[in-house]
């Protein structure tokens, strides 16, 4: 197979996180960016010697026959820049939240199934490298018992950054912390019989503590732990089994204890969107499914439905 073409929709720094991967992979070709600011545009196609700069997607799907396209957008946004590009059967990889409700990424995966468009969300920790060994050496002994998920985040710098739009800044729990939500679904591997969750306002006016317990239906119980009150970024899992428990700080690096030892996880060099985004373009090349462990659209609905059940618990 020829190589792919691939344009990425999005200049910020997700953007091009995607642009330092995919120049990277011998068997792709990075044909064009699309972004509505001129200098972002100029800046990153400067930076990535590409020649072929888009202000609207529009203009992009008329004018590039493309194999794939990365979508980076302002996390309210991802949704929106994915439609028309899967409207037009065209293999988009999308970055997290796949849409800002449960009913906008219904309407992205009935057109992507419609279509006949590969998709695919970027939940990258169901790539990372600690939390797949983690993950492998609890369930080697059994099922996973008991998960523990956290994310916080500072809603104070924030709302000073002025960077992101209210309807967003209420809903902030859809920019990071539903990493942390989609890992423990896939870790448990099962879906969602029960959840029981409290989200309130604190320190702001938008909301910024969210607790959840979730019930799987395979047993598995998992809590769920994210914050905005804080004054720094802190990502941590708890993964349980038979025997045996890992902790994962950062996630950089952690210990699992199990037969009295304890097994260092050191830091990979990967936070796994290089696995993320080659897996998604194998797909593309031997056209096969979008399946587990990655995010597909069926995938996404249901972490959005979750994410859903615990903001709508607020507690005026």
């Amino acid at each position: 197979m020829a190589d792919l073409s691939v344009a990425v929709i999005g200049c910020g720094s997700r953007g091009r996180g995607h642009m330092q991967i995919l120049t990277k992979f011998e068997d792709v070709d990075l044909v064009a960016v699309c972004d509505p600011v001129e200098s972002a545009r100029n800046n990153t196609g400067d930076a990535f010697n590409v020649s072929k700069r888009y202000e609207r997607i529009e203009s992009l799907l008329d004018n590039e026959p493309l194999d794939a396209i990365f979508v980076a957008t302002p996390a309210h946004l991802n949704g929106e820049a994915a439609l028309p590009c899967l409207e037009r059967g065209i293999n988009t990889l999308l970055e997290k939240p796949p849409g800002m409700s449960v009913e906008e990424t219904i309407n992205l995966r009935d057109t992507a199934k419609k279509t006949g468009a590969k998709a695919m969300v970027g939940w990258n920790r169901r790539f990372h490298p600690i939390i797949l060994q983690a993950k492998h050496m609890v369930k080697s002994r059994g099922n996973v018992t008991q998960l523990v998920g956290e994310f916080h985040k500072s809603i104070t710098r924030l709302a000073q950054s002025g960077k992101f739009p209210e309807h967003l800044m209420d809903n902030m729990f859809l920019e990071t912390p539903i990493h942390a939500l989609d890992t423990l679904r896939a870790i448990a591997e099962s879906d969602v019989k029960e959840v029981h969750s409290i989200t309130k306002r604190t320190i702001s006016k938008y909301k910024d503590v969210h607790a959840a317990l979730i019930l799987f239906e395979n047993g598995c119980v998992a809590q769920l732990i994210a914050n905005y009150t804080t004054d720094a970024r802190l990502e941590r899992y708890e993964l349980h089994g038979k025997n045996i428990s890992a902790y994962l700080e950062g996630v950089s690096h952690g210990t699992v204890y199990c037969d009295g030892t304890q097994h260092k996880l050191t830091d990979p060099g990967s936070n796994g969107t290089v696995d993320q985004n080659r897996y998604f373009l194998d797909c593309i090349k031997s056209d096969t499914p979008v399946s587990l462990p990655a995010a597909n659209l069926d995938e996404a609905v249901k972490t959005m439905h979750l994410a859903g059940k615990i903001l709508n618990s607020i507690d005026e």
